[in-house]
């Protein structure tokens, strides 16, 4: 036990090694007192509206939290829904996950502070996940399209397009399976415990019970699915996450005196927005890599040393921001769950 502790602590700090490295050399390249000039000359105004639009995106995808809790009977505040999406947050960015799998973890904090059970709680988490990836991969395709009308593809965009509709694919299946085809899940679930269950030797006391809990998650998705309204509400509301990023790249692009391009905005968020799955904290040093590297191909002019400046102003503005109040309501939240 205590060599798997060891290695996931080695491997954190593995990772961020490499996410640190990456960033560095970034600046570097970049020229590091160009890159330095660049961040005093901003201007503060347009840095401050960027900031306010950044962390907009925060309450979008709380929102949808909080309207999941909802739809299941799961009382909690606007607030409190918040406190725990901004904590699942902070999990997914202190792990060498990228932004995947705190999941499970968040669904027994929710469970623990809402005193619902597990299974309404980690079908909760993961449906108002699901809501909030569409958006994602709705905009990257108009993005594609966009590109293949006007002939602008590459061989690293396609590249990009394929690994996109394998992901829309996947998410597409398991939205599928969870919400309009149960059963099926359920029979395959059910059949892996007995497979596992007869090469261990598990008993069917032991296997029981956790086809039990199978069922009742199972139970709970199908009840979300049946609100088809309540779906497509929270689906076109996360679309304003996006919007929120699209707004602040175009103030920050403004406060370094770059003329913002619309097509370059959108499609430099969205594209770097595979980048938060590389398995670094929160996709840090590849995110801003990929960010300063879409800039410059969309910008020819463009000097690395500005660009690598956007891609920091961008995350200062939209994500790191959320690490230590992610903190902040952990911590809170504990301190919920033993005062009460």
């Amino acid at each position: 036990m205590k060599s798997v502790k060891k290695f996931l602590k080695d491997s954190k700090l593995i990772w961020y090694g490499v996410s640190t490295l990456i960033l560095g050399l970034l600046i570097y390249f970049a020229d590091v007192n160009q890159f330095i000039q660049a961040l005093r000359t901003v201007d503060l105004f347009y840095m401050s509206l960027a900031m306010f639009f950044g962390l907009s995106v925060f309450l979008v995808w709380g929102y949808i939290w909080h309207s999941f809790f909802n739809n299941l009977d799961i009382e909690v505040s606007f607030g409190k829904a918040l406190h725990m999406f901004m904590a699942g947050n902070f999990m997914n960015s202190i792990t060498p996950l990228g932004q995947l799998g705190g999941e499970p973890f968040m669904a027994y904090v929710v469970s623990e502070n809402t005193k619902s059970s597990y299974e309404k709680s980690l079908s909760a988490v993961m449906s108002a996940d699901l809501i909030n990836s569409i958006p994602f991969m709705v905009y990257a395709t108009t993005g594609f399209a966009y590109l293949f009308i006007y002939g602008t593809l590459n061989a690293r965009i396609e590249d990009v397009i394929i690994i996109v509709s394998a992901l829309s694919v996947f998410v597409g299946a398991i939205i599928y399976l969870l919400w309009f085809d149960r059963k099926l899940l359920e029979k395959w679930s059910h059949g892996i415990v007995d497979f596992v269950g007869d090469r261990l030797n598990l008993t069917e006391e032991f296997l029981e019970p956790l086809k039990e809990k199978i069922t009742e998650i199972k139970d709970t998705f199908e009840s979300i699915g049946e609100d088809p309204r309540h779906l497509l509400k929270t689906a076109t509301i996360s679309h304003l996450a996006p919007v929120t990023q699209f707004i602040c790249l175009y103030f920050i692009m403004k406060g370094l005196s770059i003329e913002p391009n619309f097509v370059a905005i959108y499609l430099t968020v969205i594209l770097s927005g595979l980048a938060m799955f590389s398995p670094t904290p929160g996709g840090s040093g590849t995110y801003e890599a990929t960010f300063a590297g879409l800039l410059v191909l969309f910008y020819p002019g463009l000097g690395l040393d500005k660009a690598v400046a956007s891609a920091v102003l961008f995350r200062l503005t939209t994500y790191w921001p959320g690490i230590p109040i992610g903190y902040y309501s952990l911590i809170k939240l504990k301190k919920t769950r033993f005062t009460g």
